[in-house]
């Protein structure tokens, strides 16, 4: 399966995490008060993981006369811009630069009473299957007696996943994917027939797949 990235300026994987129904402990039903959490996960222009979190507030009016809420991320409250100026509170959504793997978000409340709320998660950032091709280099010439190694580098391996799956595809044109022949032990024998053959290496986890870019490779006399 396909790691699917919809959000922002590149790759990015739109989930939801949690959504709570906490309400203040009181016994005037007018005051009480719900949030829902919603997350996301995305990748910047720089390909680095980043969260962003909005937290849902209801009643809305005149909330912060009531209560006030932060963030907190892997145990540390969170302390940024908001509005123009720097705040540790009152910030519905935050944006954070993480890195790849599990991150503990929490949303606290305290209202005016002292109630305090809360509602927290984990949030998983895969690091994407990535294939890099490393030799034969973009149109290698070679004699049709050489034997053609193909080897590449497989990253992006998360520790809850299995290893993955590797295929080797050879075609006589640049349709790898649909025309290609998978070949074993990552090498073609001699003698090869005289043309351009075209190679690329798909991988795969239950998670997530991942292709690499094709090349060629010139067989001559």
């Amino acid at each position: 399966m396909i790691k699917k990235f919809l959000f922002f300026l590149s790759m990015a994987a739109l989930f939801l995490i949690s959504c709570s129904d906490s309400e203040k402990f009181d016994n005037n039903s007018k005051n009480k008060i719900k949030f829902d959490i919603f997350y996301e996960s995305f990748l910047n222009y720089k390909n680095k993981p980043y969260i962003y979190v909005y937290a849902s507030i209801s009643p809305r009016g005149g909330e912060e006369e009531y209560y006030y809420y932060y963030w907190v991320l892997d145990g540390e409250k969170q302390c940024y811009n908001c509005h123009g100026e720097q705040r540790c509170y009152n910030c519905r959504d935050m944006e954070k630069g993480v890195s790849y793997g599990d991150h503990v978000l929490e949303f606290v409340l305290i209202d005016i009473y002292g109630d305090t709320l809360s509602e927290s998660g984990v949030i998983r950032i895969d690091e994407p299957l990535k294939v890099t091709l490393l030799s034969p280099i973009e149109g290698y010439k070679m004699a049709k007696n050489d034997t053609i190694k193909f080897q590449y580098k497989i990253s992006g391996i998360d520790k809850w996943e299995e290893e993955p799956q590797i295929m080797v595809y050879v075609s006589k044109d640049e349709e790898v994917w649909e025309n290609g022949q998978y070949i074993q032990n990552n090498f073609l024998a001699p003698p090869q027939t005289e043309q351009v053959y075209y190679w690329g290496v798909k991988a795969f986890t239950g998670q997530d797949t991942a292709f690499s870019e094709i090349r060629s490779v010139w067989i001559k006399n």
